[in-house]
């Protein structure tokens, strides 16, 4: 199963859907976030790439609709011990330090991504220190409504 795709570009789903969702692209509209991480193994699970630098995707809702498009600015591959303060600040979702955004990364990928690779039969794949996060940066390009994609 590949990543939703609006006119051809990938979309982005931050967090879950609903009000986690409505708060974290909040964050985005504002400019406050311009970070987010993923897992790696769930790429690859997937087969979708990582997101390329220059790539456009659009930022959706809860109901997969347009909100606005991002583009990203860099991208890479780190394991979950090698994340730095820079990407937890520029993720902008107000945890003061490491320790406090790895303690909650591993807990909601554990309730997350854990299920979803021991279900494609990974029975053993947990959330480590090893785990391999892909740390995104982004810049919000389009929010204006007339630019957005139309059903």
């Amino acid at each position: 199963m590949s990543f939703p795709t609006i006119n051809g570009e990938r979309t982005m789903e931050l967090g879950n859907p609903g009000a986690m969702r409505n708060a974290l692209n909040q964050l985005v509209l504002t400019g406050t976030k311009r970070a987010t991480a993923g897992l790696w193994e769930v790429y690859l699970e997937e087969g979708e790439p990582v997101e390329a630098e220059g790539e456009r995707l659009w930022l959706v809702d809860s109901d997969l609709t347009p909100i606005c498009q991002i583009e990203i600015t860099r991208s890479d591959i780190r394991k979950l011990s090698q994340v730095d303060l820079d990407f937890v600040l520029a993720e902008g979702e107000s945890r003061p330090d490491l320790a406090t955004w790895q303690r909650q990364q591993r807990a909601y990928w554990s309730a997350t991504a854990e299920p979803e690779m021991q279900a494609a039969g990974y029975d053993a794949w947990r959330v480590t220190n090893e785990t391999l996060v892909v740390c995104l940066w982004f810049k919000l390009v389009n929010r204006d409504s007339d630019l957005l994609p139309s059903d």
